[in-house]
């Protein structure tokens, strides 16, 4: 029996601050929303004890601080002791007052998605948010972290493409004055990937099959959820259509983890036939994945 170490939590899905031209936000085709408390503490208590031993991340399609009640779902995360809380988001949101609730909930590790340093190439990339108001909000955020003792791990991360892949070397002496290797703080980078079946602003004329052997972890070490407790097989699946997998709130989290697509699904990867699996043949996350990486200081 594998127990995920990890849980993606869609808390918010298919609301956002931000109109990104490599996310597929506009593809979530039903029940946009906000994940109500009821449904969140169902999805976690469906766990039971093995809650103790998961990272869970609150992510999704979506812009997570949409969601006012974020820090309750936190502060009730750090009552079941699970093992690390995790919260990407774009800051817009960010205000004062949001920074000191998810701080004083007891978040573990926050990722900025900040991805230039030029306000010309950040408002393109991250279309609908105002450049000088994210980067208020996140410098505010790690100001308040450090005045007040948190023990907070701040990540800023930059998703490359060919508008900023030149950036690299200031991005990391810009932000290294801000943060703290004493907390963990990190610089990342990853390339922008596709999004199998669905579509996106970006897509252009990939290929309908990327040609690979490799595995993909995200069917190894996650279960994905999204905000009406529904299973996708990986976070591309942002339908959950892909395949039946069945609601945690009706099915043991643990045994549809382990369920005969997943089992196949592995099985297949292990063999090197991971585009035997009809999803996975046109997706290109397995050989990003494998370019992410930190900028040390």
């Amino acid at each position: 029996m594998i127990i995920p170490e990890k849980i993606d939590i869609e808390v918010v899905r298919g609301i956002c601050t931000a109109n990104c031209p490599m996310c597929s936000i506009n593809e979530t085709r039903y029940n946009k929303g906000v994940m109500s408390t009821e449904i969140f503490k169902k999805i976690v208590d469906s766990f039971k004890s093995h809650i103790e031993n998961i990272t869970v991340n609150l992510v999704g399609i979506g812009e997570m601080l949409v969601d006012v009640k974020l820090h309750e779902k936190i502060q009730y995360l750090k009552i079941k002791k699970v093992k690390k809380i995790i919260l990407p988001t774009n800051a817009s949101l960010l205000t004062e007052k949001r920074a000191i609730e998810v701080l004083d909930a007891g978040l573990d590790e926050i990722i900025f998605g900040v991805d230039s340093l030029k306000k010309e190439v950040f408002e393109k990339i991250r279309q609908d948010l105002i450049f000088e108001e994210v980067y208020e909000n996140v410098k505010r955020f790690i100001k308040l972290r450090d005045q007040h003792n948190y023990k907070t791990k701040v990540s800023v991360r930059m998703v490359l493409s060919k508008l900023n892949n030149d950036e690299l070397d200031n991005y990391r002496e810009y932000w290294k004055k801000f943060l703290s290797k004493d907390k963990g703080d990190l610089i990342l980078y990853f390339p922008e990937h596709n999004w199998s079946e669905n579509d996106y602003p970006n897509k252009g004329d990939g290929p309908q099959v990327v040609e690979k052997d490799s595995k993909c972890i995200y069917v190894y070490d996650r279960l994905n959820i999204d905000t009406y407790g529904n299973v996708k097989f990986c976070c591309i699946d942002i339908n959950a259509t892909f395949f039946n997998l069945g609601n945690v709130l009706n099915r043991d989290p643990i045994k549809i983890f382990n369920n005969e697509v997943f089992s196949k699904s592995r099985d297949l990867m292990d063999n090197g036939k991971i585009n035997e699996i009809k999803p996975c043949a046109s997706c290109n996350v397995p050989l990003q994945r494998a370019e992410r990486n930190l900028l040390n200081y």
